[in-house]
């Protein structure tokens, strides 16, 4: 069990991280709530990464088991999971936490092949973690926690895994205490208890007159203007080349488009959120984080900017645009689009998503 008697925590930016947080975790919980409201903070606070990795002032205490938390006994696989990665091949990419808890080359090796055997990346042993796709990405550092046979504390493990996937990750991971904090839903009822951090569902409808379609503005596509495409197909199947080869083709025919890929963090650099978004702040709620730096905000805030940012263009290339948002702005997304009637090509595994856009390209 961990335990959280938490008052409050402040990152070392004087972000608030959390507030009034008491909770009981026993194993196999599923955290939702709206972005930026904590659930990466409590998933960090879970394996002792909070404070000690990112310092900071914590008020309350954490306790596994009655004890002070452990990492060497709750495996943390954060949402960034680029930064993850510390080995050269996806084989010792899995290896490598259990050589760091003595067992030996071989026998980590065996465990690592049986694993990626088992979640299905059994193919992909011997290539490069960072030359792979995001969601085969996520699947090894999943599969690194696995072998471990730890207490999981998984954050927005979904967030780039096609259905099939999910299903496989959430079979696996019953065989062990979890926590997964997540932002699709859909999948909480395979967990015992939902944490919900205060998230309340908007209903609302996307205005009919805005489906109005203009003129081609993209030939290969036949992408009118206002028409938003979905892209979907298996991790690994080629979404994200799609779209970096639609951006290659619209560069050469200098087409107004903007393009934000899986890792929102790259796309900005401007010193605030409002120099990034300008006058679509409000449009994506980001009015509060103004004169924050655009890096201290949580991976779906950063998101929000980056695709704020890109909404300067007649037509918009957005890889798994709702990876760290919540329920509510990933409907969202698809009104600001039909508002300012943008063409949109979306790569995404979001079923909810793909069909609210007008037409779908399955790889």
């Amino acid at each position: 069990m961990i335990e959280f008697e938490v008052e409050e925590y402040c990152y070392p930016n004087g972000n608030f991280g959390l507030k009034n947080f008491k909770e009981k975790f026993y194993g196999c919980e599923f955290i939702t709530g709206a972005t930026g409201c904590g659930k990466s903070t409590i998933l960090r606070m879970m394996n002792g990464a909070i404070p000690k990795l990112y310092s900071g002032t914590l008020k309350g205490k954490v306790k596994f088991c009655g004890k002070e938390v452990d990492c060497r006994k709750i495996f943390l696989v954060p949402q960034n999971i680029e930064e993850s990665v510390v080995c050269s091949t996806v084989i010792e990419e899995v290896a490598f936490p259990l050589i760091q808890r003595n067992f030996s080359i071989n026998e980590a090796k065996k465990i690592a092949e049986e694993v990626c055997e088992e979640i299905g990346i059994g193919h992909l042993i011997y290539k490069d973690p960072l030359k792979i796709s995001t969601g085969e990405l996520q699947l090894v550092e999943i599969a690194s926690a696995i072998a471990c046979g730890s207490f999981l504390a998984l954050d927005e493990p979904f967030a780039h895994l096609s259905r099939r996937n999910v299903e496989k990750v959430i079979k696996i991971v019953k065989d062990f205490h979890h926590v997964v904090a997540d932002h699709r839903i859909e999948f909480a009822g395979e967990f015992d208890r939902v944490v919900n951090l205060g998230l309340k569902i908007e209903d609302f409808e996307i205005p009919y007159y805005e489906y109005e379609l203009g003129e081609v503005i993209y030939e290969p596509l036949n992408l009118r203007e206002g028409e938003i495409i979905a892209i979907t197909g298996d991790n690994g199947s080629g979404k994200t080349t799609m779209l970096k080869r639609l951006a290659k083709d619209m560069r050469s025919k200098k087409i107004d488009f903007s393009i934000v890929l899986q890792h929102p963090a790259y796309h900005l650099n401007a010193s605030t959120v409002l120099a990034e978004c300008g006058n679509f702040i409000c449009d994506f709620e980001l009015e509060s984080f103004a004169e924050k730096h655009p890096q201290s905000l949580s991976f779906g805030q950063m998101m929000r900017v980056a695709i704020a940012k890109a909404f300067k263009s007649k037509i918009l290339l957005l890889d798994e645009p709702t990876a760290g948002q919540d329920i509510n702005f990933r409907k969202k997304i698809v009104t600001l689009l039909r508002k300012y009637k943008k063409g949109a090509v979306i790569a995404t595994h979001d079923e909810e998503l793909a069909k609210l856009c007008d037409r779908r390209i399955e790889l």
